[in-house]
């Protein structure tokens, strides 16, 4: 794809995370001549106010709907990053239209009737619950420590951290309903943070790798790759078909 050729990219973010998370990615994509939206899901980031029992993977996919529609979006590469990659996946299950291609970022392919939860380690769901805690009578997931992100620039994690809030917890317990095969028939692209492998997403990658049609990307980077490495990403980005 030629810089005079734009794309719309339409980029999801992770849990805890907001918009901003993409930050360097979108610079860079911009800087080819790209057009790039981030949204905030509500109750997190600069949307930490509208935290409220509703909020849920659904409001969140509702929220995604909402800038491609209200942007008069088409054919946009829609990209998750982690929890966003979840989101991204309910989206094109419920309007495959918006996008001419998914890009999962070392995220999960969701699967109907299984929460996340239910397919990242156990031990590890069982530590993020009981560290669950409640604001205005939500439940969430604090964020973790600065050296659980996984990025070795120590101003950069620290810049990062500061930029953290609190995920609703029924994001990760809610079941996902899926009415059609993952990615609904909109080619995908999977990439693989493989330098070092996240622990939570133990599996995910031969999971990816045995599904026919999916493109498959490993990058020498950590899960948040999207910060700590956007060179890597942004190429990968630039050189979907």
């Amino acid at each position: 794809m030629t810089p005079s050729i734009p794309r719309t990219f339409v980029c999801l973010s992770g849990a805890w995370m907001g918009g901003w998370s993409w930050t360097f990615v979108a610079d860079r994509l911009r800087a080819a001549g790209h057009i790039v939206f981030t949204p905030t899901f509500r109750g997190l980031a600069e949307r930490a106010h509208e935290l409220s029992a509703e909020t849920s993977n659904e409001s969140c996919v509702d929220d995604a709907i909402a800038c491609l529609a209200d942007n008069d979006l088409r054919d946009v590469v829609l990209v998750g990053h982690s929890f966003g990659s979840l989101i991204a996946g309910l989206v094109v299950d419920r309007a495959p239209g918006y996008a001419s291609h998914l890009v999962i970022i070392d995220g999960g392919i969701p699967r109907d009737g299984q929460s996340i939860f239910g397919r990242i380690p156990q031990h590890i769901a069982d530590k993020r619950q009981r560290l669950a805690t409640e604001i205005n009578g939500v439940k969430v997931l604090p964020f973790a420590p600065v050296t659980s992100l996984i990025i070795d620039d120590s101003d950069l994690a620290q810049w990062t951290h500061r930029q953290l809030t609190p995920h609703p917890l029924r994001c990760y317990v809610d079941p996902i309903r899926l009415h059609n095969p993952p990615g609904n028939g909109v080619p995908m692209t999977y990439i693989a943070c493989v330098k070092p492998r996240y622990p939570v997403s133990a599996g995910n990658h031969e999971r990816v790798q045995a599904m026919p049609d999916v493109r498959f990307r490993p990058i020498e980077a950590g899960h948040n790759c999207i910060i700590s490495a956007p060179d890597l990403v942004a190429a990968e980005l630039l050189a979907v078909p």
